[in-house]
């Protein structure tokens, strides 16, 4: 069983693994995240007992960290239709395409931390059977988790960069004990074709049921059957795909659907109860990446923002400290970096139905409340002459600590004006920030529209943290220690809506979708709902994992699978179409940043350069990159 004593011994494992690296460029970037450069090596036997295979195996599972709670990784997943840039960056190569390159530094960390990873679990795979100490059960679970944790591992290469390495210098799929700089790129296919047989194997070997709460982070069949599900469907879109895809996606989703009892997984019965970080292991999340400090997978809090921390609660922040009077940085609202700016059309096209549909309150925060008294301002004179105040509160403060501070005022509000000039009077009679989706306000930014700023937004909610670490209770500067979720239950009915969808099954796809909208207050959906305005029954499914799944990680993987990334993200000018390229106002972007261009080559991400220099003999790059 893992356990808190194995802190220690896995750190000191994750140093070492570090060494045993294939790509001297992979070797160079792992110093930047442990503590002190590898001396050793991994050998045969550290996984000739329990506690061997055991640390190797929560080293693999750590190795995840750099990617789902750090800004490289959610760069990597977010730009999209979804998101572009906030206030705080310009031109990142990742959400505008154009200067993106083998170079850049952010599209090394899934490379950088797959292959000490993957070599771990070959070697659990490979030697693992011979270990001393474990029982057969214990052994196949473990096996069975590597191979879950090597499928994932080159499921995210296939979909980010295509072909990937799998013969690491002792044979394809086998452990090596010492670095080797010749290497060769095995097809996207062939790796596909390897990620299918791990998490078939994982999905017949690991338990049932979900692991207890001092085991959480592990996974166990649900976990395994929804990630299949998802390799299946990925593949059924690809050139080299096979006859069954799409029915094995669908037959998987519908095995974890259907048993779900026996799997141990259930729907929230309130959206908003998943991202309650008192709930931290909800039933129906399937796999979480462990940041707790009282968890085995996660080594402690060393350096705020570090490697050490989830820091998603500060990514999607809008700048609530600045032209927001009444506010400053405090713990319940958290630090504000302002990365990810969500695009008009997600917020006012894909969340349209924000009465009946729960998921809009349940994932954005619209409102601050002051909590700087010294900053509230007073209402003047000129104010109580144009008629917005009574004389009497003249030189009174216009709202106080705990009362509304900002609002980010929904389109349904701000179209319910019969002119402007009422709107203005409106915002001009309540005394606090008010921000419209399109049209100016009188307190917004020198009448600038939210978007134009890219800095004012509803924020993404689904990833706050207001509990801290002991010792840092009153530090709104600290990252989360919340785990993230890397897959949820509500997202296995999407996959088997659009299985369904590309069998010609759609009124099963509808009774799927509707249990996810049923969950959420939405309104039903008929066959018929699933094209009209939305194009194709592929867009609908799109808008709806929007809607369930905004920001967690999913969304430039979503549009490269379905073939929708360009048409749903390239900025094309004021003639673009409305419903997709809403992301800048007026078909124009913010003063100071370059609009996205992709083009079909940044369908893949480039191999890092790298890696390519330390390989001899060359190592292939994607096209478009060279």
């Amino acid at each position: 069983m893992f356990n808190s004593k194995m802190f220690d011994t896995v750190k000191k494992l994750l140093k070492i693994s570090c060494a045993s690296l294939m790509m001297l460029a992979i070797l160079s970037g792992c110093e930047d995240i442990l503590e002190e450069t590898p001396r050793g090596s991994l050998t045969p036997e550290t996984f000739a007992s329990a506690d061997g295979l055991r640390n190797g195996l929560i080293a693999a599972y750590a190795r995840f960290r750099p990617y789902y709670g750090y800004e490289a990784g959610a760069m990597m997943a977010v730009f999209s239709d979804e998101y572009m840039e906030g206030q705080q960056i310009s031109d990142t190569p990742l959400a505008i395409y154009t200067t993106l390159n083998p170079s850049n530094g952010r599209i090394t960390f899934a490379h950088n931390n797959a292959y000490p990873a993957i070599n771990t679990c070959n070697g659990i795979i490979q030697i693992g059977p011979d270990a001393t100490g474990l029982t057969t059960e214990e052994l196949d679970q473990l096996i069975a988790e590597a191979k879950f944790l090597r499928g994932a591992w080159y499921f995210l290469l296939a979909r980010q960069y295509g072909g990937a390495t799998i013969d690491l210098g002792s044979g394809p799929y086998a452990f090596n004990t010492n670095p080797t700089n010749v290497l060769t790129r095995a097809t996207e296919e062939e790796v596909m074709d390897g990620v299918i047989a791990d998490l078939r194997a994982a999905a017949t070997n690991l338990p049932d049921q979900r692991p207890d709460l001092t085991q959480r982070g592990r996974v166990w069949k649900a976990s395994a059957l929804h990630l299949l599900s998802k390799a299946y469907l990925f593949r059924g879109y690809r050139s080299y795909a096979g006859a069954n895809d799409y029915d094995s996606a669908l037959y998987f989703a519908n095995d974890l659907i259907t048993n779900r009892g026996t799997y141990g997984v259930e729907l929230e019965s309130n959206y908003a109860d998943i991202w309650d970080e008192s709930n931290e292991w909800p039933s129906e999340v399937m796999w979480t990446i462990e940041w707790n400090l009282q968890q085995q997978f996660n080594p402690g809090i060393q350096s705020p923002g570090g490697f050490e921390d989830n820091i998603n609660n500060f990514l999607f922040r809008e700048f609530y400290v600045q032209d927001v009077p009444g506010m400053v940085r405090d713990v319940e609202n958290g630090r504000p970096w302002i990365r990810f700016s969500p695009t008009p059309w997600m917020i006012d096209v894909a969340f349209e139905d924000k009465v009946n549909d729960q998921r809009y309150n349940g994932s954005f925060q619209t409102v601050w409340y002051a909590n700087d008294e010294a900053s509230i301002p007073s209402w003047s004179q000129a104010e109580a002459d144009a008629g917005y105040v009574d004389a009497s509160q003249v030189g009174q403060p216009k709202f106080a600590v705990g009362d509304t501070a900002m609002w980010h005022a929904p389109l349904s509000f701000q179209n319910s004006f019969a002119s402007d000039a009422d709107r203005r009077a409106w915002v001009n009679s309540k005394g606090y920030v008010v921000y419209f989706p399109t049209a100016n306000s009188p307190t917004a930014l020198d009448e600038l529209p939210r978007n134009q700023q890219n800095k004012h937004f509803p924020s993404l909610s689904k990833f706050n943290r207001v509990a801290r670490p002991e010792g840092y209770e009153e530090d709104p500067n600290i990252a989360s220690t919340r785990p993230f979720y890397v897959h949820r239950f509500a997202e296995t009915y999407l996959v088997a809506a659009e299985a369904a969808i590309q069998l010609g099954r759609n009124s099963e796809a509808v009774d799927y979708i509707n249990v996810i909208r049923n969950r959420a207050g939405a309104l039903p959906i008929s066959v018929a709902d699933l094209t009209g305005a939305h194009g194709d029954e592929i867009d609908f499914i799109l808008d709806e994992r929007t809607r369930e799944l905004a920001g967690e990680h999913f969304r430039w993987l979503d549009l490269k699978r379905t073939g929708r990334l360009l048409e749903r993200v390239h900025y094309q000018g004021s003639s673009a179409a409305a419903q997709y390229n809403l992301q800048f106002n007026g078909g124009a972007p913010a003063a100071g940043y370059t609009p996205p261009a992709p083009q079909e080559f940044h369908l893949l991400r480039p191999i890092p350069q790298s890696e390519i220099d330390a390989t001899v003999g060359g190592y292939p790059q994607n096209p478009g990159y060279n």
